[in-house]
Formats: C-alpha cells, structure tokens, sequence
C-alpha cells in the first residue's frame, strides 16, 4: 500500500483506511495492537507526525486503531472544512507570519533605542 497523504480529502483518507482494514483482515493475526503497528507501518513518516501530535498526551501505539482513524478523519474534515468554508490555508498563514518576522528584524532603531535605554537604567 502506498503512504497515507495527509493533504488529501476525507474521501481519500475513509478509501485509505478501507483498505487498510481489508488488508488486515487478510492476516492472521487480528489483535488490535498488531493491526495498529502495521497501520503505522503503512501510513508512513508524515501521517505517524501528525498522529502522534494529535494523539498527545497519549502514545499512539497505545491507542486502539479506531481512534487513531477517528483523530485522522477529525483532522482531514477540519482541515478540509476550513480551506472550504473561507478559512485560511496553511500557505497564507506561513506568509503571514514570515512577514511579521521581517517587520520585527527591520525594527527603526531611532524608535526602538528609547525602550533599550530605560532597560538600561532599571
């Protein structure tokens, strides 16, 4: 199986997860816990970040794998949702705070040199 995109739609991640649950169904060994590590295995490096940040507090492999699919089909929906409705995407808000970060770097020092000079007499 290919590497779960996590920039796709929700139909892509309920076709994913589908398939997975398919192919798992074919071993032998149905305990959650092997389902969960060879989901990690398939989902790859990327996907395995996202979980992990999503799950937190939680390790993921200690979570059964219908609430690793239900953090990911949450996630893909708002996100989805977001972009859809208006919200911002992730480019827009990168250059935002890019640009926020030029505008602190170039500072005037003739306006900023009154603060330093009171830190200096506290």
């Amino acid at each position: 199986m290919e590497k779960l995109g996590i920039h796709s739609t929700s139909e892509t991640f309920e076709d994913y997860f589908e398939r997975f649950e398919i192919w798992a169904m074919t071993k032998e060994d149905a305990e959650d816990v092997i389902t969960v590590a060879h989901f990690f295995t398939f989902i790859g490096k990327e996907a395995y970040s996202l979980l992990r940040t999503l799950a937190m507090p939680e390790k993921p492999i200690l979570l059964p794998y219908t609430t690793l699919k239900e953090l990911l089909l949450d996630y893909v929906n708002y996100t989805n949702f977001e972009c859809g409705k208006g919200g911002r995407s992730r480019k827009m808000i990168h250059e935002d705070i890019k640009n926020s970060t030029t505008l602190l770097r170039h500072l005037d020092p003739v306006h900023t040199q009154g603060y330093a000079d009171n830190s200096l007499r506290s």
